[in-house]
């Protein structure tokens, strides 16, 4: 594999574990791994240990440089999510017991999940009581 097409396949696929993993570090280590396959095109990093340099130097840098904002920005959008704790949700497909299914919520479907010892049946109320990342956690109204 030519090393442009190795950066360029390190830089998706750390891109694509952050869309996965949502921990706000991964992404930075795949922009530098996008950044170093630049510098390998346009001939500034011929040698493997150039490209290393290049990598961990650009991937420390974005980690340092737009981490903190990238966490305050999902952190106040978070805040604004904080309302739908204690709302009231529909649920759209049956939840079994201690499982996941989906609830309506202003005007969307969202998953979620239940502890509960009971399935609960499609159209029940239910209660949201707590947000875990994209999924609601909720329990019989």
């Amino acid at each position: 594999m030519e090393p442009i097409s190795f950066w360029v396949v390190i830089g998706i696929a750390l891109l694509i574990v952050e869309i996965l993993s949502v921990s706000f570090y991964s992404i930075f280590f795949g922009i530098g791994g996008l950044v170093t396959a630049l510098f390998v095109y346009i001939g500034l990093a011929d040698e493997i240990s150039a490209q290393l340099l290049v990598f961990g130097i650009a991937s420390m840098a974005s980690l340092f440089i737009f981490r903190k904002k990238l966490v305050e920005l999902f952190d106040k959008n978070a805040k604004d999510f904080k309302e739908i704790v204690d709302d009231f949700a529909k649920v759209s497909s049956p939840i079994p017991p201690h499982g996941e299914g989906k609830v309506y919520y202003r005007g969307a479907d969202w998953i979620a999940y239940s502890d509960s010892e009971h399935s609960i049946d499609k159209d029940a109320r239910v209660k949201i009581r707590k947000i875990d990342g994209i999924k609601l956690i909720v329990e019989p109204a």
